[in-house]
């Protein structure tokens, strides 16, 4: 890694900081938005420095350029379409900064026939073990390095404090994580250990969308792999298991959270649990302004504020005072019908789509596992009814896009069609 380190220091201005600030993103996404935002202007400028300057357009895949370019065509309309889209239009038009990430981060890791990306995934793969030691160091102690303390029990804080969402970081890191080290060719049991740690980590988080959706990801990563033995992928399961069961039994704080879907769910079954929560509120209030807004929405950034109106309260699933109310409907599907409506909701469809044949072509001809790993998290992230963060909010965003950046960058398929 040092040697890595000092042939990028060797390296011109416009090449050296983006490629730093690419190593340093999974550290940047815990630093707050302006930081997050900040440097993804940074990354995407200097790419488009490079792009010029050396004409580097010939390396932009073409078909992810019109597939972003065409979804970003439809963010711009839903600006002038919805119904007060023209009230706040800085997610669309801003939009454009990470269409310009993601090939940045793509042409960087290609840069010089991929010349530094053992240098990132490694740096990556650092920081989350930090992460992950900081999370059982709070899991054990009651806060973690830095002394944050989660307000809610049962759940972890790590480094982001009163936002507790860094389930959501674990998720976006995991599986690249997992490659990191079937690249690195781990002894198995070794392996078989740091699999079961993590996904005890995702685990011990408390949040429990997103380990359904590590857990989720793991067993399709599992049946793609060839090279992991059967019974290498059963024990993983099974010890993961029933390390979750003791924990539950063992650990109050853990337990009252299981407890809390667990009874509900034996009682009114998976839709009637759903219903009765407060998730289902924000569901239920999505789908009623969809009704409202059926084919181009209420407009980005805009269900905080006509979710606020009282009109919604009368929500049979509103078992909480005010319960309808939500800076957004916490389920990408919800959040995307009720603010950009049947026109938007297509063309994001349409986009991932399309996005995803191309990927599952490419990787059936190159089966890289970097590009089966953004592949995976893209589907489960599109889960319906799991919980999720806001699809446009600068931290979840960043994290998905950072993934979708993978699947452009290992997506070599036709560029090694050109050099046969």
């Amino acid at each position: 890694m040092f040697k890595e380190i000092y042939l990028l220091k060797n390296e011109n201005t416009n090449i050296f900081f983006p490629i730093l600030l690419i190593c340093l993103l999974p550290a940047i996404i815990l630093s707050g938005s302006a930081i997050i935002n900040i440097s993804i202007i940074i990354i995407g400028t200097l790419f488009l420095i490079n792009l010029i300057k050396y004409n580097h357009f010939n390396q932009i895949n073409l078909n992810y350029f019109i597939y972003l370019s065409l979804f970003f065509f439809s963010l711009l309309i839903n600006i002038f379409t919805s119904e007060f889209g023209l009230n706040d239009f800085t997610r669309q038009v801003g939009f454009l900064r990470y269409i310009l990430f993601v090939f940045a981060v793509a042409f960087f890791f290609n840069y010089k026939n991929k010349k530094y990306k053992n240098l990132i995934f490694k740096i990556w793969f650092l920081i989350f073990i930090i992460v992950s030691f900081d999370l059982v160091f709070e899991f054990i102690f009651g806060s973690n390095l830095f002394g944050n303390v989660s307000y809610l029990k049962g759940r972890l804080a790590s480094f982001l404090g009163d936002e507790l969402k860094i389930g959501n970081f674990y998720f976006g890191f995991f599986l690249i994580a997992l490659c990191f080290l079937i690249n690195t060719k781990l002894n198995s049991k070794l392996y078989l250990l740091c699999t079961i740690l993590f996904l005890f980590i995702a685990f011990i988080i408390g949040e429990r969308s997103n380990f359904i959706k590590i857990f989720l990801s793991l067993l399709i990563f599992f049946s793609f792999i060839n090279n992991i033995s059967n019974k290498f992928k059963f024990f993983t399961i099974f010890i993961t298991f029933i390390f979750v069961l003791m924990t539950t039994i063992l650990n109050k704080d853990i337990n009252s959270r299981m407890m809390q879907i667990y009874k509900p769910v034996l009682e009114k079954g998976v839709i009637g649990y759903i219903k009765s929560s407060h998730y289902g509120a924000h569901y239920d209030t999505a789908l009623k302004i969809f009704n409202n807004y059926r084919y181009f929405g209420i407009g980005l950034k805009q269900f905080r504020y006509e979710s606020a109106k009282e009109v919604y309260d009368e929500n049979e699933n509103n078992i909480y005072n005010r319960d309808n109310w939500s800076t957004h409907p916490h389920q990408i599907h919800f959040e995307i019908l009720s603010e950009t409506g049947l026109f938007g909701y297509t063309s994001f469809v349409i986009f991932f789509i399309l996005s995803l044949i191309k990927a599952l072509k490419s990787y059936m001809e190159n089966r890289n596992i970097y590009l089966l790993s953004s592949i995976i998290f893209i589907i489960v992230s599109f889960i319906p009814i799991l919980p999720s963060g806001s699809f446009f909010t600068t931290y979840s965003a960043t994290i998905f896009w950072i993934n979708y950046s993978l699947l452009i960058a290992f997506d070599n398929y036709e560029y090694d069609k050109k050099k046969t």
